[in-house]
């Protein structure tokens, strides 16, 4: 059955390293075993309404209309974990100093043209919002801000700031926004102590 048709428009705010805050929803990748934030697709829905980039009413009716249809649920959520993979791959290269794959850049150029278009702004209280048709009960839909974040990275004077975290059970992607240039973890709260712990403890043992 296809997805209804759009009904009113709604607004979507413009959020900077909101992919990479999808990317980095499976972290410390290099461990043995990630932890993954999202496990079913109730858990995207609920990530977007968390950060309040898609309306409340609106992931409530995507909610009901995949409740209604969980085999076309089942491919939607596989779509949106592959999609953010293929961000993690693509953001990972460029932080690693190597180009993206053909394949990674294609897919999100091939997603790009689903989304809605981006054709008018509206002012909000917090900031800026792009205006469009109501979303579908779509993977492209639902991941449209975080599919422009990504864009908006890539074409942007910041992407030569992208880095990897260096601890390497960790992975995490980050935009280093330091004056310096030269931040190495995601916070210095969790990798960085650990690594300066970890050097105190070789450093220890060497005396």
């Amino acid at each position: 059955m296809a997805a209804p048709a759009p009904a009113r428009s709604v607004l979507l705010p413009a959020r900077a390293d909101l992919c990479l805050d999808y990317a980095n929803s499976r972290y410390w990748r290099g461990s043995e075993a990630p932890t993954d934030e999202l496990t079913s697709l109730e858990d995207v829905l609920a990530w977007h309404g968390a950060r309040t980039v898609v309306p409340a009413e609106t992931l409530a009716a995507m909610r009901g209309w995949w409740r209604e249809r969980p085999r076309i649920a089942t491919t939607a959520f596989s779509e949106a974990l592959a999609m953010r993979e293929s961000l993690y791959r693509l953001f990972g290269a460029i932080a690693g100093g190597a180009a993206p794959s053909e394949r990674d850049l294609g897919k999100l150029n091939r997603a790009l043209s689903g989304t809605p278009a981006r054709a008018q702004l509206r002012r909000m209280e917090s900031g800026y919002a792009w205006q469009v048709p109501r979303l579908r009960p779509a993977v492209g839909d639902l991941l449209a801000p975080v599919l422009w974040s990504a864009a908006d990275l890539l074409t942007s004077a910041r992407l030569p700031r992208l880095r990897l975290c260096a601890n390497d059970k960790c992975l995490y992607l980050f935009v280093d926004d330091s004056r310096t240039g030269t931040r190495r973890w995601c916070t210095m709260s969790t990798c960085g102590n650990r690594a300066k712990a970890h050097r105190h403890y070789i450093k220890n043992r060497q005396d």
